[in-house]
């Protein structure tokens, strides 16, 4: 699940969060975890804006391959090696995969447009359709075969394969990559013999996966990505190579620490009640209200314009009173969340207040007492826009717009008048203004109590719906958010009496996917029987596949953020519309048209088979294969929603070379520092980590170099990164190891103390290591 700059929000508020992979200085995992989309997508199409780019299916495999390879040499896992395809998602997920799948075979059809205007001569072969990276594909059925290949030859011949449980979930398997993993995570933590200790390692590109490793309460847990730098140009190249990518771990051990340190204001105020494993499973409930793959953001709720620190101000501000929490494991409470809501609806009436101002000053302008739909839509880009000027350009905007709007409003009854009180006046113009929301967005005539109910009902029971995906896995295959747009703040009330449950009924086949969430440009994916569905002005289903659409920015800035506004898969009809085709699929079809098990493959010395390869040209067959291959059924990970995970006894960890801002006495608090995170400057509030003096009085160079010279020791805090003092200095003197060329050892000071030598610094010494300390200070 992806949720839109989360990922950079969080880096810039935590800033010590990630550190650089580099070999042998970075914690030894247990278990590997590969979301692989993100891999299959990096190696077959790096550069969406290179529209002479061809690449070959062989080429794909090969690369993936690499990637792989690399990925677990870097961790080194010691127990498990898990591989997650994307499997056939819950319908709440197929709304956002048509969407995305619309959007980019439009751009790429509009690429190609340009490059063909300008006189570009494009190559004759076929260019990768990203859209094949869906289950069901022929492609994506041979890359399962060449993934299948893979293990065994890798268990079979690297000695660093043999000793882990290498798991195969491929797309045939139901369900989004992460998930599947998250799955497993669930099962094995509900093991009576589950160790806390396990340290786990889960690479993937969305930013959700934070949320996801945190659900498990696990204490060891980091996440694997390639560096991300924001900013650059479009056509900039895209380092594909991973020996090339610098990849960072980002812990959620000091996530966890993090959240406690943003809440801190509560232990105060709650005592003993205050529970870190509770708030944390009430931050992620609070991650989902700006929106992400299954629900759209609410009204003017964005990261960068730090709806993120509101939820928090409010949660703290309401926790207290509540006697409770919102998030009671995946299962809402919901008079909490509605006191929550209610508090944070505030919100809306704080922002109106912006556009209030603005409306007003139109007013004067215009000179009408009162501003219908039209102008309180240009009232609205105007506050969007806050910061800039009233200039003559917005006037003669404004003046257009409610000139238009004047004509759409006519014999309307203008709202208040000179008499009426100015918080009446407030008040009218709020609910009109919201009204006015929901008629343009939604396509209302008439937004009534029942309406505004039913927005209610439906968001919370989203909300409900994910809760139970992240921590208990799908609890309805069929359920879905119906609307392109979520309702304001203040209209979600009146909830806590709401009953909500869920049928669990069944995934999609691969087929009934590819129908739901393609394009028609990307028909030839499809079996071709189903093809003509797509594009004959006779099907049943012909208006869920427009060859045009519109989208709406709806607040946001970046044209990938935006609502693409393609009609929703009736469900009921696209299987009616098959059904009389399906006995046309070929055989080879009805293979990819199918659900199948998660594999688990080891080695065996005792086998001895040929593996023969589908590719031998590319990938000779394996003629001594020592690899068992176990099914696991669907359902053996299954979790019941109300189990209660067990706690980690606190006591009984250790830290595995995990980071913790345990260590070293600090002192914490927010403060808009331009803490540098990627390659950029932060603009919003850095969590700040001041180190406190030691209260052993000043300290003599000579003696601390006679303690620690040739010690091994911890650097770079709160990251464990294990090295040998070399040298002391204090800027004037410098006491340092004299060894051999070559030579370095650890020293044992209670046998002789190491060879050193004293030297005093130049002026020139002096000002860098002025320099040095200031630089180390900064960090």
């Amino acid at each position: 699940m992806g949720v839109p700059k989360f990922y950079r929000w969080i880096s810039e508020r935590y800033p010590c969060l990630s550190e650089v992979v580099k070999e042998h200085k970075i914690p030894e995992f247990d278990n590997l975890y590969l979301d692989m989309n993100g891999i299959i997508h990096q190696c077959s199409h790096p550069n969406d804006e290179d529209v002479h780019f061809r690449i070959s299916d062989e080429k794909i495999f090969a690369d993936i391959f690499h990637y792989l390879e690399v990925l677990f040499r870097i961790i080194k896992p010691r127990k498990v090696f898990f591989m997650a395809v994307d499997g056939v998602a819950p319908r709440a997920k197929m709304n956002q995969q048509r969407g995305r799948r619309f959007r980019s075979a439009k751009e790429a059809e509009e690429k190609i447009k340009k490059a063909l205007e300008k006189g570009e001569v494009l190559p004759t072969e076929a260019r990768f359709d990203s859209n094949c990276i869906t289950p069901g594909t022929d492609f994506m059925a041979r890359l399962q075969e060449q993934l299948k290949y893979f293990v065994h030859n890798k268990i079979s011949t690297d000695k660093l394969w043999q000793n882990v449980n290498v798991y195969l979930s491929g797309h045939e398997t139901p369900g989004e990559g992460e998930h599947k993993i998250m799955e497993f995570i669930r099962s094995e933590n509900a093991k009576p013999n589950h160790d806390p200790n396990t340290r786990h390692c889960l690479y993937g590109l969305d930013a959700d996966l934070m949320m996801l490793g945190l659900t498990s309460h696990e204490p060891n847990f980091s996440l694997l990505r390639e560096e991300v730098r924001f900013g650059g140009k479009k056509s900039q190249k895209r380092i594909t190579a991973p020996e090339e990518t610098t990849f960072h771990l980002l812990h959620l051990s000091l996530m966890r620490e993090y959240i406690d340190y943003e809440f801190s204001e509560l232990k105060y105020q709650m005592g003993s009640d205050y529970d870190l494993e509770r708030i944390i499973d009430d931050w992620i409930l609070m991650g989902f209200l700006v929106g992400n793959d299954f629900i759209p953001h609410l009204p003017h709720f964005h990261i960068n314009h730090d709806a993120l620190p509101l939820l928090y101000k409010t949660y703290i501000s309401v926790l207290p009173s509540l006697g409770g929490y919102l998030n009671e494991n995946g299962h809402l409470n919901l008079r909490n969340f509605e006191k929550y809501l209610e508090k944070l609806s505030e919100f809306d009436r704080e922002h109106f207040s912006e556009v209030f101002v603005d409306l007003k000053w139109f007013e004067s302008k215009v000179g009408n007492k009162y501003l219908n739909e039209c102008a309180g839509l240009v009232a609205e880009e105007e506050a969007a826009a806050k910061g800039s000027k009233k200039s003559e350009d917005a006037d003669l905007r404004l003046a257009a717009l409610v000139s238009s709007g004047k004509k759409a409003g006519e014999g309307k009854e203008a709202l208040g008048d000179d008499e009426e009180e100015e918080d009446d006046l407030f008040e009218t113009e709020f609910r009109q203004y919201k009204r006015t929301y929901y008629m343009t967005k939604m396509g209302v005539d008439v937004v009534s109590d029942e309406f505004l109910a039913e927005q209610a009902r439906c968001y919370v029971e989203g909300i409900q719906w994910i809760l139970h995906y992240y921590y208990h896995g799908v609890q309805s295959w069929s359920w879905y958010y119906p609307y392109h747009y979520a309702p304001f703040l203040s209209d979600i009330k009146n909830i806590s009496g709401l009953k909500l449950t869920f049928d669990l009924g069944k995934p999609f086949m691969p087929f009934q996917q590819l129908l739901a969430v393609l394009p028609a440009a990307s028909k030839v994916l499809l079996p071709e029987c189903y093809r003509d569905l797509m594009t004959s002005t006779n099907s049943p289903i012909i208006e869920y596949y427009p060859l045009d659409f519109k989208t709406d920015l709806n607040g946001k800035q970046q044209e990938w953020e935006a609502v693409v506004l393609i009609p929703f898969i009736d469900e009921r009809c696209l299987l009616a519309a098959m059904e009389p085709f399906n006995h046309k699929l070929t055989n080879e079809e009805k293979a990819r048209n199918r659900h199948s098990e998660c594999d688990l493959y080891s080695y065996d010395g005792d086998l001895d088979f040929t593996y023969n390869s589908s590719l031998p040209h590319l990938f000779p067959s394996i003629i001594n294969c020592h690899v068992k291959k176990v099914s696991i059924p669907m359902d053996t990970w299954k979790v019941p929603p109300g189990h209660i995970y067990k706690r980690a006894d606190r006591s009984a960890l250790y830290f595995c070379g995990f980071p913790t801002l345990h260590h070293i006495k600090h002192k914490f608090y927010k403060k808009k520092s331009g803490v540098v995170v990627f390659q950029q400057s932060s603009r919003g509030e850095n969590m700040m980590l001041e180190l406190l003096p030691s209260q052993d009085g000043e300290t003599v160079c000579e003696d601390v170099a006679a303690q620690v010279l040739g010690k091994p020791v911890f650097v770079n805090w709160p990251h464990l990164e294990e090295a040998r003092i070399i040298a002391v200095s204090d800027g004037e003197t410098r006491f340092a190891l004299e060894e051999p060329s070559g030579v370095q050892q650890v020293y044992d000071r209670s046998c002789s103390p190491p060879p050193s030598k004293v030297s005093h610094l130049s002026d020139k010494e002096q000002k860098e290591w002025v320099k040095d300390v200031q630089g180390i200070t900064e960090q």
